[in-house]
């Protein structure tokens, strides 16, 4: 089930997220990308783009206009202050796919990750395990991790996917 609607946000869709970026901006017409670079991705893909750093003291204030209809967003522990932000600039009954680490598949980390979540939008998460080796882990691709997000993005019923074979410590 795929409910994308018309416009799409995507936060820090340009490195590990760039082919799920790639992917939703294949199938909505409107999609802006923030990111710290997003420039030459933004271009390719035809996306408007806006530039920031999400650990700038202003960055609340830089946010672009919403509302959006879905969020793809990866944002780092350091800055899960602009959870709610974000989760404000979709409208009433939009999709935030959020993209955790690998320590969120405990359900109190998830928690601490998302401390204010919206009660009117559909929340996803996709969290980034592992494959366990006989010398420790080995880390998820990049395609790996763009293949879990556009899973979500691609069936709005789910509400968790743990992308790898393991997750956790």
């Amino acid at each position: 089930m795929t409910d994308l609607r018309t416009n799409a946000l995507v936060v820090g869709g340009t490195g590990m997220l760039a082919d799920a970026t790639r992917w939703l901006a294949a199938r909505v017409p409107d999609l802006t990308l923030v990111a710290r670079s997003p420039e030459a991705l933004a271009t390719e893909i035809g996306a408007n783009s806006c530039p920031m750093d999400l650990k700038a003291p202003d960055a609340v204030t830089r946010l672009p206009e919403g509302p959006f209809d879905v969020a793809l967003v990866w944002i780092h522990g350091d800055m899960v202050h602009m959870a709610r932000p974000i989760a404000d600039m979709l409208r009433p009954d939009g999709r935030l796919v959020r993209v955790h680490g690998s320590l969120s598949w405990d359900p109190a980390m998830e928690r601490e990750r998302d401390p204010d979540p919206r009660s009117d939008i559909r929340q996803q998460v996709c969290i980034l395990g592992y494959h366990p080796t006989a010398s420790g882990k080995q880390w998820l691709t990049d395609t790996e991790i763009s293949d879990g997000a556009i899973a979500l993005l691609g069936d709005a019923s789910q509400e968790r996917l743990i992308v790898g074979t393991k997750a956790g410590p």
